[in-house]
């Protein structure tokens, strides 16, 4: 007996899975991981680099030797602007786990909207081959023509090929889930508690918008980043002092020291690929100020699109309701009322899909998704991450 239930325990939980330990992996995606081994590259050392050499030769029993280091400095405003050059990888490691959550999160809107998709379009398909039958009959009791039941048949088919899409996108959604919980041997997750259209547009009012998104963040970042590697560039054509070579040398029983500068005459140390590179910075900077200024108000452009389509949707739901009430003592009319009906739904479950992933998008946007307590935004109750 003891067996039996540590055997129904362990399937159980090789087997059940919830829409928190999918989240729960983000914490551990290669992006993630790979951000946490970046090294800073901040640095206030004036040096670019510092070789060392060294050379012995020998002749008639004479020896002489030198060795010595050679210091290549960077140039002002290298050295100046080094505590701020890597203002964009900051916010790409800060937004890393961001991302991963956006994904998982885009997958388990996928996988919920698809599963109700199946059993609706199961729901249709049914009535579709009942209407079929019944214009058959109809058709050879002379009440109905062939046009009819050739479109009904027609209607058939394009659920079936709408089925066979919905279908082979939920097994796609699987898989990917199942790289993020390979145990995981069913196709549906337990205790999801998928936010409804009205929850969105809830919460979408109630939460503070930032002043920028995580994009414009991002490309502000970047246009900053540019400017510094055009400063730097066209600082090293000016920079007088290149390097330095310090070295000691011995031949007999002499002992020497000498000390070298390499300078740069100003307008001398320029070079058409120098300049190349410069007008290429030029222009991403001028492209990547553009894309920063256009993106300022994806926030409100997203939570417009989210109100806009919330209202469409009530609309279609309303009409759905009022339609449902109507019944007719015909077959054929009664038939054609709960296809209508079911259609409805299922126009309802694509609004509802796209409604959701613009939400997850505007939770990554205005930087809501790594906040802790970490919980499920696509959860009713706002479900805890447990980490």
């Amino acid at each position: 007996m003891l067996w039996v239930l540590w055997l129904s325990l362990f399937s159980t939980s090789s087997q059940a899975l919830t829409a928190e330990q999918v989240l729960k992996t983000a914490w551990q995606d290669e992006t993630v991981l790979s951000q946490e081994q970046m090294r800073s590259t901040d640095s206030r050392n004036p040096l670019r680099n510092v070789e060392a050499f060294a050379s012995v030769e020998k002749e008639d029993q004479k020896r002489e030797y030198e060795v010595g280091l050679k210091f290549q400095f960077r140039s002002w405003p290298e050295w100046k602007l080094g505590a701020g050059a890597e203002s964009q990888t900051r916010i790409v490691k800060e937004a890393s786990l961001a991302w991963a959550l956006h994904e998982r999160y885009v997958h388990l809107v996928s996988l919920e909207i698809t599963r109700q998709k199946k059993e609706a379009l199961e729901r249709i398909l049914k009535l579709s081959e009942s209407y079929r039958k019944a214009q058959g009959l109809s058709l050879r009791a002379g009440r109905s023509t062939s046009k009819s039941f050739l479109g009904a048949q027609a209607d058939i088919y394009k659920l079936k090929r709408l089925e066979s899409v919905v279908i082979q996108e939920h097994q796609t959604v699987v898989q990917k889930i199942r790289q993020w919980a390979p145990d995981w041997k069913d196709e549906n997750l337990t205790s999801f508690d998928l936010l409804a259209v009205e929850d969105v547009l809830e919460a979408v009012s109630a939460q503070k918008v930032h002043e920028r998104s995580l994009s414009a963040r991002l490309l502000q970042a970047e246009y900053k980043d540019l400017g510094k590697e055009l400063e730097i560039l066209r600082a090293r054509e000016n920079q007088w002092i290149k390097g330095m070579d310090v070295s000691q040398s011995r031949k007999d029983e002499e002992v020497g020291y000498k000390v070298e500068l390499s300078i740069q005459l100003p307008g001398l140390g320029s070079d058409d690929l120098s300049r190349q590179k410069q007008n290429e910075l030029v222009l991403k900077r001028a492209l990547k100020l553009k894309e920063a200024t256009g993106s300022q108000d994806r926030l409100q452009s997203l939570r417009n699109q989210i109100q806009n389509l919330g209202s469409l949707y009530k609309m279609s739901r309303s009409g759905l309701v009022l339609s449902q009430k109507s019944r007719s003592a015909d077959t054929l009319t009664e038939l054609e009322n709960r296809m209508s009906s079911e259609q409805a739904q299922l126009d309802l479950l694509s609004q509802q899909q796209e409604i959701l992933l613009l939400y997850v998008e505007y939770l990554l946007e205005n930087e809501r998704l790594t906040e802790e307590p970490t919980r499920n935004f696509l959860s009713r109750t706002l479900k805890t991450v447990s980490l």
